[in-house]
């Protein structure tokens, strides 16, 4: 049993190069701030690079990163937004 889940989430839980690259040109192109084009690098990387073991939880706060950091133009906003993301989805309240 237990060698069947880890068969399960190996296969959830793949790299997918194409899908981060184009999540590079669709959310880092354009960034002028260079704490948010970070943050979007990370959030793509840990969507579909490092998604392993990738809590649903987890994939909806860097979803949130990547729908809502795109326009910010300083960092102080920036980081009112990650905060904000982190509050939505990683608060131990939800």
């Amino acid at each position: 049993m237990l060698l069947w889940l880890f068969i399960a989430n190996s296969v959830q839980a793949k790299e997918d190069k194409e899908a981060y690259q184009d999540c590079i040109f669709q959310y880092v192109t354009g960034t002028e701030e260079p704490s948010v084009s970070l943050m979007l690098t990370n959030a793509c990387k840990k969507l579909y690079i490092d998604n392993f073991m990738l809590e649903e939880k987890d994939a909806n706060y860097n979803q949130c990163l990547l729908d809502n950091l795109q326009s910010s133009k300083n960092k102080i906003a920036s980081l009112k937004v990650k905060q904000a993301c982190d509050q939505k989805y990683r608060s131990f309240f939800n």
